[in-house]
């Protein structure tokens, strides 16, 4: 990766990191103030407002990283006109077609949630267009827009709800001004969208951003409907109190979705400018690249986390909420497989229907296991179909992308270096939680020992110089 993209992607984790901030504080409030009912019809509606928002956009915006790099200022215009425009039309077409009674009870069903149903469809269709910020200011390298951007609409929401449950403890009010905060937000968007921009609208360049865009959107439709679907079964076969517990255990992890997709966003721009300028040889390397710096930074913590799965929940979410451990513990360590960044070449190289193949496949396949193993299993059959769901579009995937550069996976990925990584973090696991299962600590303890094993795992990378940051750097920077 550039010199540059690098430090750019040090702007994106900024704003990612106050999202992530605000994101996780939240729950931790509302579980506090809001009955285990409450709380779940409330986990209920953010899970749907956060996955059907992103499903509705059908991955749009995500031209705006293959064709705006090398556009000139009058195409760049258009593109981001058109994406706008299309956007906001999308959500429209999206929430009308939710409104159809047969799909209409095939989401809300008799539920609790189905009595705000329709505040709740209109904020999704607002919500839409909020997908074009990100690649937008990636793209124009706009340090303030993704420093502060994603954590103004993450503070003004978690302000909307903590301040709603405050004042009036009421589902109603609370879904009401929700909607006040959607709208506000869609204005703040289309402000940041087209400041700077001669508004213009082409629709043969419209035709060739869709035809772009659908194939990886619907591939990102299926990515996400088949990692929600446990969650929407759920909501048919839990009660709120249940959904409730486990709701809490898809806990992100601080900081490491937010690295990964600040790495992420600015490696798939650059492997776009390696293919299409023709240097195809140097995409495998900056993959290849990608994948340590993202897992090396990234295995110590989600370790650490799985080990104290248990402190962790009871700890942030009150004791009630503890039966949610083992689900967060497997929900925890599929990161380690995100960190692959499997997706990213089919990206960069404009095989957006390979993705969509591979999240297809997934689909008949794990979607009828997973509903048979919710409505028989209950929670614990939901988060199996979880971890299925995930996993498996991820390794189709990352075999298809071998084979596009004629490569086996045996080279595709860095093995050596894996080793390096995983091997230390697996074997000083074992013993932190061997330590753990014999003695009781508190949860200050916890904290220092994981922080220790964090510690001493990030040293030994630095040693084999595959931490995310270089050995070479670390030395420039603060000296032997």
């Amino acid at each position: 990766m550039a010199h540059g993209s690098n430090r750019f992607a040090i702007y994106l984790l900024i704003g990612r990191m106050f999202t992530m901030a605000a994101s996780f504080t939240m729950p931790l409030i509302l579980v506090r103030f809001m009955s285990q009912s409450d709380y779940g019809v409330f986990s209920q509606f953010y899970t749907l407002y956060t996955a059907v928002y992103v499903i509705l956009a059908l991955g749009l915006h995500t031209n705006i990283f293959y064709f705006y790099p090398t556009a000139s200022k009058e195409d760049a215009d258009k593109y981001v006109s058109n994406t706008t425009v299309l956007l906001l039309l999308f959500g429209i077409i999206g929430g009308t077609i939710m409104y159809i009674p047969p799909l209409q009870q095939a989401i809300f069903g008799d539920s609790e949630l189905g009595k705000h149903m329709g505040v709740i469809i209109t904020a999704i269709m607002l919500a839409t267009p909020m997908n074009i910020v990100s690649p937008l200011n990636t793209v124009r390298e706009d340090k303030w827009g993704a420093m502060l951007i994603p954590g103004f609409v993450a503070v003004m929401r978690i302000l909307t709800v903590v301040g709603c449950t405050l004042v009036y403890n009421d589902l109603n009010q609370l879904f009401k001004w929700l909607l006040f905060y959607q709208l506000f937000i869609l204005v703040v968007v289309a402000i940041y969208s087209l400041r700077n921009v001669h508004f213009r609208l082409d629709l043969n360049l419209a035709k060739k951003q869709m035809a772009y865009s659908l194939p990886f959107g619907c591939a990102v439709a299926l990515q996400l409907f088949s990692n929600y679907f446990d969650k929407f079964v759920c909501i048919k076969f839990l009660e709120p109190a249940e959904y409730a517990i486990y709701s809490v255990a898809f806990l992100s992890i601080p900081g490491i979705t937010q690295v990964y997709d600040s790495l992420c966003q600015v490696n798939i721009v650059n492997m776009t400018r390696s293919y299409k300028t023709g240097h195809l040889e140097e995409v495998a390397p900056q993959y290849q690249n990608f994948v340590v710096k993202t897992l090396s930074f990234s295995t110590p913590l989600i370790f650490a986390v799985a080990i104290y799965a248990e402190e962790i929940m009871s700890f942030l979410y009150t004791d009630q909420y503890a039966t949610s451990a083992p689900f967060f513990r497997i929900y925890s360590l599929t990161f380690l497989t995100s960190m692959l960044g499997a997706g990213t070449i089919l990206r960069s190289m404009g095989k957006t229907e390979s993705s969509f193949l591979a999240f297809a496949i997934t689909c008949l396949a794990g979607l009828p296991t997973t509903y048979w193993l919710v409505s028989t299993y209950g929670t614990y059959g939901a988060i199996i179909g979880a971890f299925i769901n995930m996993i498996l579009p991820r390794l189709i995937q990352m075999v298809m992308e071998s084979r596009l550069l004629n490569m086996n996976l045996a080279s595709f990925l860095p093995w050596k270096q894996l080793a390096k990584i995983l091997l230390p973090a697996i074997f000083l696991g074992i013993v932190l939680y061997a330590i753990k299962y014999v003695w009781h600590f508190s949860i200050w303890i916890c904290m220092v020992e994981s922080i220790l094993y964090i510690i001493c795992l990030y040293q030994i990378y630095i040693k084999y110089n595959i931490f995310i940051v270089s050995k070479k750097d670390i030395i420039k920077r603060f000296g032997k």
